[in-house]
């Protein structure tokens, strides 16, 4: 053994001279290969679920948390697009017992106070009411400084994403858009949601339908846009056939095609009008009629002319 005094001359000169300091030899920790392959497994999944989380919190970005809040505070909003047939029939009341299951929307509504305590839906109008039909609180996210446009066109890029929305129920969502001066016209909406013109058009077309003509169908729900231009069409050249053939299909359980064929088959051209001194004679391509003041027939020419009216035959099949 070394003497003390040995070992500190040795410590020394190793000081002085780092050469002769003693090496100390390093080793890499061993690890098992399954164990290093495992980890990165599981780094790979927590890299993609956070992808996946980031990207749904994108869509909330700027809100608050999630709160409950009692649908009788939350109210529709202006740009609402749902009618009232929305929150009606099997489909909802199917939509109802899920919420109902689950003890309330799990996925939240969107909605921005309006300062006087209540607050105004962005999105989830059919969520809020199934909620305050059942008696339940709604889950919602709460947009703070929202302006009009912002919550018009996140409505709207949310209404994209969702299967239950009626084409009827968009067109209205937009023409409302307009008519509360949001947007000057239908060309400014489709460059700000990146619509094509001619979807604009039939949606334009559509939203301006005589109410009597959309409550001609089954549902306003069930009226196609590639209907809606010829439907406008038809009641341009003659709104009063059009309505008479809306009359015609009250009552007879038809379907929303057959309405359709029913209302455009309506000739696209003006009736013929003929004034006389005692009535008015129109002519379409398929109808003929003729309004007369009674007065002016003796009763021998009414018996006259009913008698030549009966004595009119309709014309045979060609065999």
């Amino acid at each position: 053994m070394t003497s003390k005094k040995e070992e500190a001359a040795r410590l020394a000169a190793a000081a002085l001279d780092p050469i002769l300091s003693p090496r100390i030899e390093r080793r890499a920790p061993r690890v098992a290969m399954n164990t290093v392959t495992d980890f990165t497994g599981e780094l790979g999944k927590v890299e993609k679920d956070l992808v996946q989380t980031q990207n749904k919190l994108a869509l909330y970005e700027g809100s608050l948390p999630t709160r409950k809040l009692s649908p009788s505070v939350v109210k529709p909003s202006k740009f609402a697009n749902r009618i009232e047939q929305s929150f009606d029939g099997a489909d909802f009341e199917a939509f109802k017992e899920e919420i109902a299951s689950a003890g309330g929307n799990v996925q939240p509504i969107k909605v921005r106070p309006t300062g006087d305590g209540f607050y105004e839906i962005v999105f989830g109008h059919r969520r809020n009411r199934a909620c305050q039909e059942l008696g339940l609180e709604v889950l919602a996210l709460i947009q703070e400084n929202m302006s009009d446009k912002q919550l018009f066109e996140e409505m709207s890029r949310e209404n994209e994403q969702r299967k239950d929305l009626s084409a009827y129920e968009l067109a209205l969502h937009y023409k409302r858009a307009i008519d509360l001066k949001l947007y000057k016209n239908w060309s400014e909406i489709a460059a700000v949601l990146g619509k094509t013109k001619q979807l604009v058009s039939r949606y334009s077309a559509l939203a301006e339908l005589p109410k009597a003509v959309v409550d001609a169908f089954p549902s306003p729900n069930d009226i196609q846009p590639k209907w809606a231009e010829k439907l406008r069409r038809v009641v341009e050249v003659d709104a009063s056939a059009v309505m008479q053939a809306v009359n015609g299909v009250k009552g007879r359980g038809l379907s929303a095609r057959s309405v359709f064929e029913v209302l455009i088959n309506v000739p696209e051209k003006e009736f013929t009008r003929v004034n006389y001194p005692i009535g008015v004679w129109k002519e379409t391509a398929k109808r003929i009629s003729f309004e007369l003041e009674k007065a002016h027939l003796s009763e021998q020419q009414m018996e006259e002319l009913k008698a030549f009216i009966g004595s009119l035959k309709p014309k045979s099949s060609p065999g």
